[in-house]
Formats: C-alpha cells, sequence, structure tokens
C-alpha cells in the first residue's frame, strides 16, 4: 500500500517489510516527545481503542521505544537525530492509554487527520491551509530547519521533496 517504501526496502527486507501503523506511531511519539522535550514537558499518550490486537501493538511499540530507542536502522535515519531509549523513558510517562470514541479529544484527532494527510501532496488544500495559518499544526511552530525532524512526517510519500531528508 506505499509504493515508494516498498520499491526502498523490498531486496532488503523481502517479507519483513513493516505495516504502516508501527512506522507512523514510532515516527509521531517521538516527535511528539521532542517537542514535549523543547517546551520542557514531558508526554502522556492516549489512543482510540480499535481493537484488542490493535490496542496490544501500540502498547509493545511504546515498550520497544522505551527499551531499544526508535527501531530504525541508525545509519538510514541519523539525520532526524533519533531519541535513544532513556531519552523516551524519561519524556514518554507510563504506558498509552486506551480511549473510546466517547472521549471528545479523540474526535479532534479524526478531524486534523485527513487535512494533515492531504496536506502531504496538496499544500493548498483549504482545511490544511485554515490549520497551518491558525497555528494548529506543529509545523506552523517550527522553524523550517527542524520540519524534517520535529515536523509531521510524510512516511514514503514519494511527492514531499521539500521536507524529509530521506
Amino acid at each position: 500500500d506505499r509504493p515508494g517504501y516498498v520499491a526502498r526496502y523490498r531486496d532488503r527486507y523481502q517479507d519483513q517489510l513493516w505495516f504502516m501503523c508501527k512506522t507512523a506511531y514510532c515516527i509521531l511519539i517521538e516527535r511528539a516527545a521532542k517537542y514535549a522535550r523543547n517546551q520542557d514537558r514531558r508526554l502522556r499518550v492516549f489512543f482510540e481503542r480499535a481493537g484488542k490486537a490493535e490496542d496490544r501493538d501500540l502498547v509493545a511499540y511504546t515498550r520497544i521505544l522505551k527499551t531499544q530507542g526508535m527501531p530504525f536502522d541508525g545509519a538510514n535515519s541519523a539525520s532526524y537525530g533519533s531519541l535513544t531509549a532513556e531519552e523516551f523513558k524519561d519524556i514518554v510517562r507510563g504506558e498509552p492509554r486506551g480511549r473510546t470514541k466517547a472521549t471528545p479529544m479523540l474526535q479532534i484527532a479524526d478531524l486534523y487527520l485527513y487535512p494533515m494527510a492531504k496536506g502531504g501532496y496538496d499544500p493548498s488544500y483549504r482545511p490544511y491551509r485554515a490549520l497551518m495559518d491558525h497555528k494548529r499544526l506543529i509545523d506552523a511552530h517550527l522553524p523550517p530547519e527542524d520540519l524534517a525532524s520535529c515536523g509531521i512526517k510524510y512516511s514514503c510519500f514519494d511527492r514531499i521533496k521539500n521536507k524529509d531528508p530521506d
């Protein structure tokens, strides 16, 4: 489902390609943790429950971050300034907590997700522009030199050339 990712990594990893959820989750938590650290804060993670297996995966991904750090090849991801396991332990409080759809803050996340994704290949998309103009997205708060390592990561979006160093 990600042609850029598959083309880049199929020869090296064959049948062990990652699901997008693991990639996205690890990058999201790391970038949120970096922002929290820069604001002299700690991070607590909440997620919308999706199913027992999926919920367990998110908790497991967090445990890996806190014991091993980012699960990416260090040489390939050096330009992102990855956090160490110790840094994750210091910044990310406890384990992620699942919540139901009835939690209002989770609905806000749904409203942001599509404009953020579409903004990755169409920065003129009106809802994305509105979120940026009103400084509701992390990218609106970062200097240009920090976007690649701390901003929204458009993982393997082949059309994104100006943000990510890969």
